[in-house]
């Protein structure tokens, strides 16, 4: 036990410092925003659009973006002829947002020989906190929905009516795609794109109304739309651009949902967004998705905020939005409503060109043509070219030699990448193909940072020669330039550039080699990563270049993950300056049974061939840390309530001797590790749980226990902080907490003193007072009140028992250092004579009477001794400051009410109050604990030891993703101890 209890510790000590440690180095190793800025057109304008009804919204407003104009705009007395959009704010976002996506689009349009041009609208939400709050967004549904049937009048002269673009950032694009759970407003909607959205799960669930947004929508959408879900044979890998099912039913008109129609595309941030991670931004209703650092013309990576104003990626959905839009004849300008091409221009400008060119080049035989036979080519011209040249690489090689990499330099554009049918000039003799198709959709733009994207194809020369049997060569087109022009060809066996390995166990300290050395002109390897599954997991992949020709190199890497479409990533090395690695990590958890052997992580190595490298790889652990804390810090509330019921487990049956130093200490309990034998039996509980199907399912958190055992410990570790902060609190800033309650409250002294002193000997006006001051205001307030006073009276207990105390030990030091007082035997015999020598007239009955109650007062001295007075009350200081922990966490859990509250009642909107039920028990438990001056010492404590300990395995089964049910698991633990102490109370009397 002992060796155990050593473990733990140094366990708990080890969990807080990866904690830490992934928290720097999250925001510390951060890739440099990429990102340029966008800058306005004009000046931004906005025309405010009046809406029906909108009084009922009086803190919301519609408006329309317009630029540059003297004469104000105002679109209910204009002729709109664009084609409308509107841009939906997310949690704490402006309307003023939408100024660099309505600013490119007026330059797009100016520039647009068809005459198309966009419409954009934005909302005005008062910047409230809707990713905290799920209040607000029942209220912000509702305004949108008024939004759009408004914006549709405005169009109604039309001969036909426009479709709308709907485009939400963070929780704006959940908004989104809520309202199509209203079929009238659906059947208007032609696509929607979300911006960094929390899709399928918010980021923290902290109240009852988020849950259910979430679940309403889900469980409508279900009902109109045709959902994605991976499987365990899902590979996107192999194949990227499978139709999803939404698209595959609509030729099937009888079996297709009746919104299958509206495009759904989201986008991810990628790494640097740390607000909402990538896992979160996909939705298995979506048609497409895309993070921002894989899509062709952005190719980087978007913190939270800079994806509504970062130029490349405003620029990519500006030109997806005039792709799909058309003019009509009366001039008018509307979005198509043939989905299957609206999906294929958003493959195009979010993923690549997807389409396969069916006509065909022809060519004439006085160009430079050239036909080269062997495996590996570099080929450059320094000064560029006057005319173009054509190279002739033939399909016909060994058998083993079956992939072809291929990567042209500076090539722009233009098509250069064709598949042929050669054939000898009759006079010339020279052999050259007179017409060539066009493999331009087979070919890969990686980005290369600031330097030119390069532009590389992977062929199986195997599949081209049983496809197009009459091809005989692949053909290379570099077109004429002034500048430097060139490309790298590289045939090889692909069973030497397939390298398989699997993810190194987390305590495997080495580090494994995977290539020794590349061969000078190697273009391409693949790593297939097995046992690579879970959120927090990271394989550190290291490239060091042995020897180049050039001390300036480019490496690319995209990672690929099976499961999960659209998660695409690349990451580039250009110097030697850079550490030469990259770390690989995977967005979601996979399916269930899903094989990571047969279906592997894949990371294709694009390199460049004037270098030779080593590749390398080991357990990135900075990187796993960094995304431990990424993914799991939600379930850090749901630890910390655990930690703090299995410590007051411990205390309500733990009552110190007063005046001893051990009651001085309110941190007593703290130092435990029994809370993570509740995480061990809370994994086979799951499962008993699962197979009884008895009692409600857990949450589906299947994750490895090392993810619970870290954020436990670290839990663990901030409940001993809380505690000893607490303490100093008490003990050192008391006073000045009170000083601060009397200037907040503006009462004086003297009646703060009154109202203290009635709240502590008649806590009941104390519970009726946060009572009432609850359900009058919001629940939050009630519990600010009720902190506040517990606060004050711990305060001045702690006060009083430390001067007592104080007091005490200096009187037993005074009289320590006046002489040793004599023993009890010796002062009774001493006491004994003296009453002798004094009164020698009493009687020898009086006599024995008097030494018979000495006898019993020393009797009951020493049965006093043998039993020592408890801690009982507010002086079982450990009790009362868990208590207190407990209080200030349920106040946390309800800080987004209240600030809502606060935001809204200026305007008279009444918002629900999730938690009000259980905030109303604890305050009626506290103030109940408090009039019975718990804890008392007495009988039971065993059965409540047994319900908190399965109170504390209901939170880690059931709240650890559910935050907001924390609420009713405090309110339980309240209710509980202030009806066992009011039992216990009413038996005595009763006895």
């Amino acid at each position: 036990m002992f060796m155990f209890r050593n473990c733990a510790v140094l366990l708990v000590i080890g969990s807080i410092c990866c904690f830490i440690y992934g928290i720097i180095n999250l925001y510390v190793d951060v890739e440099a925003n990429a990102c340029r800025m966008t800058y306005m057109f004009g000046q931004p304008m906005f025309s405010r659009v009046r809406i029906k009804n909108g009084e009922l919204f009086p803190n919301y407003r519609l408006f329309y973006y317009y630029e540059g104009l003297g004469d104000p705009v105002d679109p209910l007395t204009r002729r709109m002829t664009g084609a409308p959009v509107i841009f939906v704010p997310g949690n704490s976002g402006s309307y003023k947002q939408v100024r660099s996506l309505a600013s490119v689009a007026l330059r797009k349009a100016l520039s647009n020989d068809a005459g198309i041009h966009l419409d954009y609208y934005t909302i005005d939400y008062d910047e409230e906190l809707s990713a905290l709050y799920g209040g607000y967004l029942h209220h912000q549904q509702r305004y949108l929905k008024l939004c759009i049937r408004t914006i549709l009048s405005l169009y109604k002269g039309r001969s036909e009516q426009p479709s709308i673009v709907l485009i939400g950032h963070s929780m704006g694009g959940k908004l989104a795609q809520s309202v199509l759970t209203d079929l009238s407003i659906g059947q208007h909607i032609n696509t929607i794109i979300s911006i960094s959205t929390p899709l399928d799960q918010p980021v923290v669930n902290l109240d009852a109304q988020l849950n259910a947004f979430y679940a309403q929508t889900d469980d409508a959408l279900s009902k109109t739309r045709t959902a994605t879900l991976p499987t365990t044979r899902t590979n996107v890998c192999n194949s990227l651009h499978q139709k999803p099912p939404s698209v595959q039913n609509m030729a099937l008109r009888e079996t297709s949902a009746k919104l299958d129609n509206v495009l759904l595309i989201s986008t991810g941030g990628g790494n640097r967004d740390l607000l909402v991670r990538p896992g979160l931004t996909a939705s298995k209703f979506n048609d497409l998705h895309a993070m921002t650092s894989a899509i062709p013309r952005v190719s980087l990576s978007c913190d939270h905020l800079s994806a509504v104003w970062c130029l490349q990626f405003v620029q990519s959905i500006n030109s997806f939005l005039f792709s799909i839009a058309h003019v009509r004849a009366d001039r008018s300008v509307v979005f198509g409503i043939e989905k299957q091409r609206n999906l294929q221009a958003a493959l195009s400008h979010f993923v690549k060109p997807t389409t396969r060119p069916q006509n065909t080049m022809s060519f004439s035989v006085a160009n430079n043509w050239n036909e080269e036979r062997r495996l590996v080519i570099n080929k450059y011209f320094a000064n560029g070219l006057k005319t173009s040249y054509f190279e002739l690489i033939g399909l016909k090689r060994h058998n083993r030699y079956k992939n072809l990499a291929i990567e042209a330099l500076n090539v722009g554009e233009s098509d250069w990448l064709f598949g042929c049918t050669a054939q000898v000039h009759n006079e010339t003799g020279e052999t050259y193909c007179e017409k060539a198709t066009p493999l331009i959709h087979l070919v890969q733009r990686l980005p290369n940072r600031e330097r030119e994207p390069r532009s590389i194809a992977v062929l199986n020369l195997h599949n081209l020669r049983n496809t197009y049997l009459e091809w005989t060569h692949v053909l290379v087109r570099l077109p004429a330039g002034s500048g430097h022009l060139g490309y790298n060809l590289d045939i090889y066996d692909p069973r030497e550039r397939h390298v398989d390995i699997r993810l190194p166990r987390w305590y495997s300290f080495a580090r494994q080699l995977a290539v020794n050395e590349t061969l000078q002109g190697t273009l391409h390897y693949r790593l297939r990563i097995s046992d690579l599954f879970d959120p927090y997991q990271s394989l550190r992949v290291i490239i060091e270049p042995l020897q180049c020709l050039n001390p300036q190199y480019r490496v690319t890497a995209r990672l690929c993950v099976p499961w999960a479409a659209g998660f695409e990533r690349f990451q580039t090395l250009t110097s030697p300056g850079e550490k030469p690695q990259l770390y690989a990590n995977v967005p979601t958890l996979l399916p269930r049974h899903y094989n990571t052997s047969l279906n592997p992580v894949t990371i294709d190595l694009y390199l460049d061939p004037i270098c030779r490298y080593r590749i390398s790889y080991e357990y990135g652990y900075s990187s796993a840390l960094s995304r431990l804390v990424l993914e799991f810090y939600g379930w850090l509330p749901a630890h910390l309530a655990c930690v703090l019921l299995i410590v007051l487990r411990k205390q309500v049956s733990t009552f110190q001797e007063v005046g001893s130093f051990r009651s001085l200490k309110p941190y007593t309990g703290y130092l435990q590790y029994t809370s993570l034998y509740v995480v061990t039996a809370c994994r086979l509980l799951k499962k008993l749980i699962l197979s009884s199907r008895v009692l409600p399912a857990p949450e589906p958190l299947d994750y490895s226990i090392n993810v619970s055992i870290v954020i436990h410990c670290a839990a663990i570790a901030l409940s001993l902080v809380a505690a000893l902060a607490t303490w100093l609190a008490l003990s050192l800033y008391g006073n000045a907490f009170y000083r601060l309650a009397l200037r907040l409250t503006r009462h004086s002294q003297a009646s703060s003193n009154i109202l203290i002193s009635i709240m502590t000997n008649l806590p009941i006006t104390y519970g009726i007072l946060t009572i009432a001051t609850a359900i009058g205001t919001c629940s939050g307030v009630g519990l600010l009140l009720a902190f506040v006073f517990y606060f004050l009276m711990l305060s001045n207990a702690y006060k009083d028992y430390l001067e007592d105390f104080l007091w005490q030990k200096a009187a037993n030091l005074v009289r320590g250092t006046m002489g040793e007082p004599a023993a009890p035997a010796a002062r009774s015999q001493e006491t004994s004579d003296m009453l002798s020598g004094i009164d020698n007239s009493q009687s020898d009955e009086d006599k024995q009477q008097q030494q018979e109650e000495e006898e019993e007062a020393e009797k009951n001295t020493e049965q006093k001794g043998n039993d020592p007075e408890p801690c009982v009350g507010l002086q079982n200081f450990p009790f009362h400051v868990t208590l207190l922990l407990m209080l200030l966490m349920q106040l946390l859990l309800n800080a987004p009410s209240t600030l809502a509250w606060v935001r809204t009642r200026r305007h008279g909107i009444d918002l629900p109050d999730p938690s009000l039920q259980p905030s109303v028990v604890i305050l009626v438990s506290l103030s109940l604990l408090l009039q019975f001056r718990a804890p008392q010492k007495c009988s039971g404590y065993w059965m409540i030891s047994i319900v908190l300990y399965v109170l504390s395995g209901i939170v880690l089964l059931y709240c650890q993703a559910a935050i907001y049910r924390l609420n009713f698991v405090f309110a339980g633990a309240f209710a509980l101890l202030s009806a066992h102490q009011g039992l216990w109370i009413l038996w005595r009397r009763l006895a």
